[in-house]
């Protein structure tokens, strides 16, 4: 049997009653979601999840770690060798104050939304998609750090959208959110993703990536960028699970695609930032991207992007599409069809989709000066509806043109968004909030 460590690892950790973990039906997909860094994990050491009924992933998490000389620190959402996390159900500002705080828990749309904002404060209080969940936790205790380990100081919230829609229903978003509520800033940090895709028999894994390429489908010409793959040997089941990197601190590259092979997985602090970093951990070699893998077993892998800052206060965003697709090892059109789907359909929810060149506008229409928007005086002529956005696509706030107070928002990257009074043409701009 398959990781029975689990249970042992697992079940004292999850006595208090914050620990959190909710099984939810997104489309096509069946998956459990924790309010603690993992997701598609059954904490009684079981696949958590299912495509059209079938296990497609036996676990996954966030991963993030830096250098903070003589240490090197990384913080595992979820360890594909014991199931375990080194996150906690709760915000640093919190954690201090003790445990089973009812609050701190998956907030689930329609349901029980949107999180309280005098302890979330910079949780949603709208919902985007027809389906969301909400959570956030830290990794500021350190007695759940693998010694000798210890925390970076992360606040991490998580916000998962799926949709209703046919061409949606095989696919659910994963937007990371990660705060610095330190002093000062962090420096230089790796952040991804890992998922142990058990696809069928996890012994006869397989597993692809698409860095960037051009596909010609039809009369339909994309490319497709930083998507990682897994599927079944045998072809049973006959479909491939992918997980598509939509948005980084900088862009949607990869800093790294690594595999781990279950006797081989990372488990140090440094074997782990050197995964995340793009080495080959055992040799020390620096090799990026693990396009050819040597045969089928037991498989994950990890999709990361960095280094980056974190100034205080502020937040840098992941943004990774899930989705299942038939697959076939000789044609992957059907996978790279799916691929652009998840990039346009999210484009559509944050409203900052691409426009046609001739009805988009990228003047600067905006200024920011430490918690003050301006906005030019002329724009009221011409615009019927000026908000701002935050990186989700939610409204945050209705703007007017000239000074706009924005110091109660969170640092961290929004959107200002014009709409004309001719419904063609819209202008989107990216903004930065300071402290």
């Amino acid at each position: 049997m398959r990781k029975l460590v689990v249970l042992v690892l697992l079940l004292p950790a999850l006595a208090p009653a914050i620990y959190d973990v909710k099984l939810d039906k997104l489309g096509n997909w069946d998956c459990s979601f924790s309010n603690y860094g993992p997701w598609g994990f059954n904490p009684a050491g079981q696949p958590g999840g299912f495509w059209h009924d079938t296990a497609y992933v036996f676990g996954a998490g966030f991963w993030c770690g830096t250098i903070v000389e003589p240490d090197t620190l990384v913080t595992v959402g979820y360890s594909p060798n014991s199931g375990a996390s080194e996150l906690v159900p709760m915000l640093t500002a919190n954690w201090r104050q003790g445990w089973r705080n009812g609050a701190d828990r998956i907030y689930s749309y329609p349901g029980d939304w949107p999180p309280p904002p005098d302890r979330f404060p910079m949780a949603p209080d709208t919902a985007l998609a027809p389906h969301e969940l909400w959570t956030c936790c830290c990794d500021s205790d350190v007695r759940y750090h693998t010694p000798p380990g210890r925390p970076i100081g992360l606040d991490l919230c998580l916000t998962v959208f799926a949709f209703d829609e046919s061409l949606s229903l095989d696919a659910f978003y994963l937007l990371y959110e990660m705060y610095n509520p330190q002093p000062e800033t962090l420096h230089g940090l790796y952040a991804g993703m890992v998922t142990d895709a058990d696809v069928g028999n996890p012994a006869d894994d397989r597993t692809g990536l698409v860095l960037n390429r051009w596909f010609q489908i039809g009369e339909d010409t994309f490319t497709v960028t930083s998507t990682g793959f897994c599927w079944s040997k045998d072809n049973t089941p006959s479909g491939a699970i992918a997980t598509r990197l939509l948005k980084g601190p900088h862009s949607d590259s990869l800093a790294a695609f690594k595999l781990f092979h279950m006797p081989n997985d990372p488990k140090t602090d440094g074997d782990q930032y050197m995964a995340l970093a793009g080495y080959d951990w055992p040799m020390r070699q620096y090799d990026p991207f693990d396009s050819i893998e040597l045969g089928p077993s037991d498989k994950r892998y990890l999709l990361s992007v960095g280094p980056f800052d974190i100034a205080p206060q502020a937040a840098e965003t992941l943004l990774f599409a899930v989705f299942g697709t038939p697959f076939d090892t000789t044609d992957t059109n059907e996978l790279a069809l799916r691929a652009e789907w998840t990039r346009k359909r999210w484009g559509q929810l944050s409203g900052v989709a691409e426009q046609p060149p001739a009805t988009r506008n990228v003047q600067p229409i905006a200024t920011i000066l430490r918690g003050v928007l301006n906005l030019q005086s002329a724009i009221s002529n011409l615009q019927s509806e000026i908000a701002l956005l935050d990186i989700t696509g939610r409204k945050v706030l209705d703007l007017k043109p000239g000074a706009n107070d924005v110091s109660r928002l969170s640092p961290g990257v929004y959107f200002v968004r014009a709409v004309s009074r001719e419904p063609s043409a819209v202008s989107c701009q990216k903004v930065v909030i300071t402290k």
